[in-house]
């Protein structure tokens, strides 16, 4: 199975990652778009797919909800997206495209726009790290575990200067061998 990546952009680029989603922020609503392995896009509900089934600009009306849609007396075919839709029992939340078929006398929906709020939850994520508190804590503790470890804990600075034992570190007079390193 891929992994999906998810981008949130104001422009879609040029060149698309492959397997994508792409949220594109357009003036008062957004368009998605999703790659596949190729990176070749596939609109999703957006302007270019609408447009694609329906290039007459007027054949698209955007309302509120379910009641104004309904009140809507079309006398030809039109696309109608309704922005909470919820009140459509097919519809769990968020928003739908609906066509008008005038032979039917009836709504068909063409497809839905769910919430794209994401709840990521730790225990889905593929790849974590697996350890615990108490190995991290474990790992802290060893962190400055060697052979040297008194002498560097006697290292500090005062002001900027080097300090050895609470007691300034002239450089030009360190004989190292008496350091015992």
């Amino acid at each position: 199975m891929a992994e999906v990546a998810f981008h949130k952009v104001a422009v879609l680029p040029g060149v698309l990652e492959a397997n994508a989603f792409y949220l594109v922020e357009n003036g008062d609503y957004a368009e998605t778009y999703v790659t596949d392995s190729t990176g070749e896009a596939r609109a999703v509900g957006n302007t270019a797919m609408i447009q694609a089934i329906a290039p007459v600009a007027d054949t698209l009306q955007i309302v509120a909800d379910i009641a104004a849609r309904d009140a809507l007396t079309p006398a030809s075919n039109i696309f109608v997206l309704v922005q909470d839709a919820s009140d459509d029992p097919t519809v769990a939340t968020g928003a739908a495209l609906y066509v008008w078929d005038n032979v039917g006398a009836d709504w068909i929906k063409v497809t839905e726009y769910e919430s794209l709020d994401v709840v990521v939850a730790w225990s889905s994520i593929t790849g974590k790290p697996s350890s615990s508190v108490a190995d991290i804590d474990d790992a802290v503790t060893k962190k400055h575990a060697h052979a040297n470890m008194s002498t560097l804990n006697g290292l500090s600075d005062s002001g900027g200067v080097l300090q050895y034992g609470g007691n300034p570190v002239d450089a030009r007079k360190i004989d190292w061998d008496t350091l015992n390193w």
